[in-house]
């Protein structure tokens, strides 16, 4: 083993916030030409495997990665417990998301108990809100959530919206399908506008447009409710290490009027209850 290589090694072994896996696939390549034994990374990287590709696709599906590499991990398979009932107001959920208002506070809660914890995925947001532990002043997010139907908190199916939506976004305008809506097409172009505002169903042409499937089945659905909201501090203080989690996905509990998609209306579920 040459000296080059016992220096990676080395790096490796060593706390000091240096990851050889934060080098490019072209700086590898590079470092490969130069003698250093890399062959093990750029494999990572021909797999789709690399630590950086794999946070990437984390917020689109399923993926395996040490928690110790995941910036703000976290699993919203720990509320189970709260999405098929109504809110108890004296369980944990609600003392630690909530607290009621001075005035009014009885009428107020008789709404929150018909209320229910809600998983939406964050699309697309400021991003400040992706950074742990740092203030956002505030920012704006767009979130795909399903609250009615046979997709209704269904965390991979959210993700598979989320992927979507992020394409379509990307997608360039000459490319857009001729069968999608006015509504659709505007939604297009909202994405891509950090002062939109908005609150719409998908529409299924969409869907057909880029034959959108899960669980390899076509999906026919006028459920995917896709909404901007707001953000302060006072709610990114209730995220997890006061950030939106790595795999995007967002736990509100949903109340009050259900039609507005609005931090009055939904309410962040507490980052300790579903932090990992």
């Amino acid at each position: 083993m040459g000296l080059k290589d016992m220096f990676i090694n080395l790096m490796r072994k060593v706390d000091t916030g240096f990851d050889t896996e934060d080098y490019t696939y072209e700086q590898l390549k590079e470092m490969e030409g130069q003698g250093f034994d890399v062959k093990e990374l750029l494999e990572k990287y021909e797999k789709g495997e690399n630590k950086n590709q794999l946070l990437d696709r984390i917020r689109f599906e399923n993926v395996e990665i040490e928690k110790s590499k995941i910036p703000n991990p976290t699993d919203v398979g720990l509320l189970k417990p709260f999405m098929y009932s109504k809110i108890d107001v004296n369980s944990e959920l609600f003392k630690k998301s909530m607290s009621a208002p001075l005035i009014g506070k009885d009428k107020w809660l008789e709404k929150v108990k018909q209320g229910e914890v809600i998983l939406s995925t964050v699309v697309q947001c400021a991003p400040q809100l992706w950074n742990v532990n740092e203030d956002v002043g505030y920012g704006m997010l767009v979130c795909a959530l399903v609250e009615d139907g046979e997709f209704k908190n269904n965390s991979l199916f959210l993700k598979a919206i989320s992927e979507l939506l992020n394409n379509f976004r990307d997608e360039e305008e000459e490319e857009l399908p001729d069968s999608l809506s006015e509504q659709m097409i505007r939604l297009y172009h909202d994405l891509d506008n950090p002062d939109s505002t908005f609150d719409i169903k998908l529409d299924q042409n969409l869907l057909d447009a880029y034959e959108f499937e899960f669980d390899n089945k076509k999906v026919i659905s006028n459920d995917i409710r896709v909404a901007t909201i707001g953000f302060s501090d006072s709610q990114n203080d209730k995220l997890p290490r006061k950030a939106i989690g790595s795999d995007g996905l967002l736990p509100f509990i949903a109340f009050n009027d259900r039609n507005e998609f609005h931090v009055n209306n939904y309410k962040v579920v507490h980052g300790s209850l579903y932090s990992i």
